[in-house]
């Protein structure tokens, strides 16, 4: 996950529009920030657990990789919160 945030939005953007690592990519920050959190927050697993079973459709990866370009970075997570 820390490894991902340092990255330009550049890089961010083509690691989640390649088909297969996207997936991962998003699979490993999103449950990083379920595990790393200090108090569990039930949006957070529960957007964790969409990516897990609907995160290979390519519409999830498409808006991440468009938030990431505007700058927003991934939705829904706040890494200020787990760092």
């Amino acid at each position: 996950m820390d490894w991902f945030k340092k990255q330009s939005n550049l890089v961010q953007f083509i690691l989640l529009v390649i088909p297969f690592v996207g997936w991962i990519c998003e699979l490993v920050i999103r449950w990083s920030v379920v595990a790393k959190a200090k108090q569990l927050n039930v949006i957070d697993l529960v957007i964790a657990l969409v990516y897990t079973f609907l995160g290979w459709a390519w519409i999830l990866h498409l808006i991440d990789a468009i938030a990431v370009l505007l700058g927003k970075g991934l939705l829904f997570i706040d890494f200020a919160k787990v760092a």
